[in-house]
């Protein structure tokens, strides 16, 4: 969890109510996905020594694949750390007064929006497909009236119960905003 000291512009007595990362399962089918693709070199190299073996046998052949071998575990280690960095440095957090969308777009390049809860308008939480409803992860799209018109937690765990906490935060948050409109607008009447 993250100190609400390290939240960006916090208010005085700010706290955070709900922290999100994307549903562990995306990490997991990350680093899957990256497991197979570390063996293909592995594959093409039994293969080839099963096929092939004069060609292996061959000094300047040999050096060249090993090359080979280091430039493509170097990539596909540097892509693996680039999307570990986005799973792991994207974040959505609601607080008692606002909603902030903090996602890692490449390795240098970093959009952090927020929206105050009282100008939300609608909370849409959606889950497509067999596993996002078996895992239970999916998206919670906030709408609001500002410029950026739409959040979206992508992927993360229980959306539907986040969308109903979030929903429930904006009414109390819309409640409290319009007592302190009243309360405003009287201060104003007796100043005049």
């Amino acid at each position: 969890m993250l100190p609400a000291q390290y939240l960006p512009n916090p208010q005085p007595d700010e706290e955070i109510i709900i922290f999100l990362r994307r549903n562990i399962f995306i990490l997991i089918k990350h680093i899957l996905t990256y497991l197979v693709i570390f063996l293909v070199p592995l594959a093409v190299y039994l293969l080839a020594n099963l096929y092939l073996p004069q060609l292996i046998e061959k000094d300047v052949i040999s050096d060249l694949l090993t090359l080979l071998m280091f430039l493509y575990f170097l990539f596909t280690w540097l892509f693996f750390y680039r999307g570990f960095l986005d799973y792991f440095l994207d974040v959505w957090i609601v607080t008692n007064y606002r909603i902030l969308s903090i996602e890692q777009s490449g390795l240098f390049h970093r959009t952090v929006a927020e929206q105050k809860l009282f100008r939300i308008q609608d909370v849409t939480s959606q889950q497509k497909g067999l596993l996002p409803t078996f895992i239970n992860y999916g998206d919670v799209y906030i709408q609001t009236a500002a410029e950026q018109m739409r959040f979206v937690f992508e992927e993360v765990s229980n959306p539907h119960k986040i969308a109903r906490e979030i929903t429930q935060l904006v009414d109390w948050q819309k409640k409290e905003h319009e007592k302190e409109q009243r309360r405003y607008n009287k201060n104003m009447e007796l100043t005049d």
